[in-house]
């Protein structure tokens, strides 16, 4: 097990441990590494249980944020060295002037249409603007949408009582509303309607990218975090009781709504070409939107991909 050097609570999560780097021949003493709290974090918790080794140490400080856009400011005054999004996030700071590249996905669809009932012409959705908010738009136009309880959790609760007859969720929530309330069921799997009107197989929600500056002058250094990531997906992936402790004791999220919604956050690793297919083709559906507001206005250039 790595070994947590120091835990700091304060306005949000720090904790500092020792992160192998076998093939890196120098880096830096910290990476600076920050997430969300929820899913888009999940994907992390994994990096704290890999063997330490000898030699090429570096730290990775791993700070937990509550919205992205304290995420972003730290990324834009280098704070941040890489960070998880949310993917439309991503690509809307990069054509914005923030200097960041995509080095891979972390997350994949997992939105449900959920409820107590069967009329699907209103859906209260988790804010505008959100994923939820534009796979509606973009899914299900004849729907009405119903933006008047932003918080998901809030969302979730009104479901589960009854109060809130249809919702789109993205998990755990869908997870926690289905199994707390037996009557809860799914209307709609947003990821199947997405294939069937798109043609693509699915689309990404979370994505890592990694700031110029730290990629141009430690991309060895970027190549053994992606690595590391990767297998810390397959590790929580695989133990999802002993990640959502680790995901609860990070702050992400607490481990008994994170555990059992695990098996259905589709969190993957996927870079490259095969990434790069998918971000696009999600992309030029957020584009149909509002002239892809959510995205910055354009379709990334060879400058957002490494």
């Amino acid at each position: 097990m790595k070994k947590i050097l120091s835990v700091l609570a304060a306005a949000l999560l720090s904790v500092t441990l020792v992160f192998a780097m076998g093939s890196a021949e120098e880096g830096p003493e910290i990476i600076n590494l920050g997430v969300m709290n929820g899913p888009t974090g999940f994907s992390a918790s994994g990096l704290f249980e890999s063997e330490v080794g000898e030699d090429d140490d570096v730290r990775l400080n791993l700070s937990v944020y509550t919205n992205p856009n304290e995420v972003v400011a730290r990324l834009s005054n280098g704070e941040l060295d890489m960070a998880a999004l949310p993917s439309n996030t991503a690509l809307n700071i990069y054509n914005r002037g923030v200097p960041v590249r995509l080095v891979a996905i972390l997350g994949n669809g997992m939105l449900s249409v959920i409820g107590v009932g069967d009329d699907i012409s209103t859906i209260a959705l988790p804010g505008a603007g959100g994923n939820p908010d534009q796979m509606a738009r973009v899914l299900l136009p004849e729907s009405e949408r119903d933006y008047s309880v932003a918080a998901p959790a809030q969302l979730a609760q009104l479901v589960i009582a009854g109060r809130a007859e249809v919702a789109m969720l993205p998990e755990p929530f869908v997870t926690m509303a289905k199994n707390t309330n037996p009557n809860v069921k799914t209307l709609v799997d947003v990821q199947e309607l997405w294939a069937e009107k798109t043609g693509l197989d699915n689309y990404p929600m979370t994505v890592l990218v990694v700031t110029d500056s730290f990629y141009n002058e430690n991309f060895l250094l970027v190549k053994e975090v992606a690595r590391s990531y990767a297998e810390s997906i397959d590790w929580v992936n695989s133990n999802p009781e002993a990640a959502g402790e680790m995901i609860e004791y990070l702050g992400i999220m607490n481990a008994s709504m994170a555990a059992p919604a695990i098996p259905n956050c589709a969190l993957v690793y996927t870079d490259g070409a095969e990434a790069r297919a998918l971000l696009t083709g999600y992309y030029e559906q957020l584009m149909g939107l509002d002239d892809g507001a959510s995205i910055g206005g354009k379709m990334p250039d060879e400058g957002f991909w490494l």
